[in-house]
């Protein structure tokens, strides 16, 4: 083989492994809910179906009391009983004991819950829990170490009254306690249960930590760019990823943000992820089982619902492109099934609501690529480029998107260079 073949050949193989690794996500269709929804909640169950409960169908109207299930064995829906109550902007908290715990959401305009119900997915029923102290509709919950729910934030009337209180229901003697409060009040925020038993809170105002065993809050470091309908993802080495949402930018309003920031629980800190591709809000975030989080659809800025999804890979700080969802989506749910794939369902988009669902099956990492262990230290440092940076930084000097989808265009590249080169030598030996 001539140096000339060597090389082309080289260039080739080169080209050929950066297009692979960056193969995105196959996406596929499943089949659609019995309802169209949004503003519905999808909770995996501890038999790996899915639960999908309540929600609306949007420019109708219409709230739902109704419940299906979602069976990747199968590949189908069922209906299951439906709740007492109609429901939309709820949550739904997966109990140690395998039920679900739906709170608070809304009936329609005005109409805010204070009740509670629990489904038994082994006797397909539900019934009453006790109801919470306050209304709430767009809260957050989040299971406990112990086995008791916390809930926190949301609206109390329908008229834009968010509050900054809190209360813990506890399944053993089925009885709601009221928690500390929040630094202001909350709506459209996050709670993650963090290895320690603390739960962090990101939200308006600065972030807080909430400590079961003392009942307290206290600040969770600063965080950079402070947001609402974002995510928070725990990730397997105990740190948490936020993604996208709302920011409050004073009189230019509150654009949707492609920013990232990533909460140390060690070092009580915050530094800066890589940019996504797409500013999102209202979007999906899953921990994947090889440490990866698929990221789906959203409101970018223009406010238009998105089709695009992509991965971030907490070993290289880095957001490659996973693929496209069939139609935009907004109000959605993601939910991981037992076989590693990832569940969407309904939503927004294009003005309609919808009751399709799709899969996706991510591509593997790449093998040139260590998986994240959850052992490994979470101290700022070169091990952790995402928290190399100060809170400061965070705000400044954001990453190219080109940078997060350079493997889709260096194998091209290459391989262009490789023609132009074959070309080039051919030429010299004529001459």
């Amino acid at each position: 083989m001539t140096p000339l073949t060597s090389g082309l050949a080289a260039t080739w193989m080169l080209a050929t492994i950066t297009a692979a690794s960056a193969a995105p996500a196959q996406w596929s269709a499943a089949p659609s809910m019995h309802s169209a929804r949004g503003y519905h909640t999808a909770t995996a169950l501890l038999t790996g179906q899915v639960l999908v409960v309540g929600g609306d169908d949007g420019p109708a109207g219409r709230r739902f009391a109704s419940a299906e299930l979602y069976d990747a064995a199968a590949n189908t829906w069922t209906m299951v009983a439906s709740m007492g109550t109609v429901r939309h902007l709820h949550t739904a908290t997966l109990l140690k004991s395998g039920k679900v715990l739906v709170a608070g959401g809304s009936t329609g305009p005005g109409g805010i819950l204070a009740s509670a119900e629990i489904y038994d997915p082994a006797l397909n029923r539900w019934s009453r829990a006790a109801s919470m102290s306050t209304p709430r509709a767009g809260a957050t919950a989040v299971l406990l170490s112990d086995g008791r729910v916390l809930i926190s934030g949301g609206i109390r009337s329908g008229r834009g009254d968010a509050q900054a209180t809190a209360e813990v229901y506890d399944p053993d003697t089925n009885r709601w306690s009221p928690a500390a409060s929040t630094a202001q009040v909350q709506g459209g925020h996050t709670l993650t249960l963090l290895s320690s038993g603390s739960v962090l809170m990101v939200g308006a105002g600065q972030p807080q930590l909430y400590d079961p065993n003392t009942n307290t809050w206290s600040q969770a470091g600063i965080i950079a760019y402070q947001r609402g309908s974002h995510t928070a993802t725990r990730l397997t080495d105990g740190r948490v990823l936020v993604t996208g949402g709302f920011g409050d930018t004073g009189a230019g309003g509150n654009p949707q943000t492609d920013t990232t920031e990533i909460y140390d629980p060690a070092a009580n800190g915050w530094g800066r992820g890589a940019t996504m591709t797409a500013t999102r809000a209202f979007h999906t975030a899953t921990l994947l089982a090889d440490g990866r989080v698929l990221v789906a659809g959203g409101e970018e800025a223009t406010g238009a619902y998105l089709t695009t999804t992509e991965l971030y890979d907490p070993v290289t700080n880095r957001w490659t492109l996973a693929g496209s969802l069939s139609g935009p989506r907004g109000a959605h749910t993601a939910s991981l099934l037992p076989d590693g794939r990832v569940l969407v369902t309904g939503g927004w988009g294009d003005g309609d609501t919808y009751s399709s669902s799709e899969i996706s099956e991510p591509a593997p990492r790449s093998a040139a690529t260590p998986e994240p262990s959850a052992s490994a230290s979470s101290s700022p440092g070169a091990n952790n480029p995402a928290l190399v940076a100060s809170p400061v930084a965070a705000s400044q000097g954001r990453l190219s998107r080109l940078e997060n989808v350079w493997p889709f265009l260096a194998a091209p590249v290459l391989l262009l260079l490789a023609i132009i080169t074959f070309r080039f030598v051919r030429r010299r030996r004529r001459i």
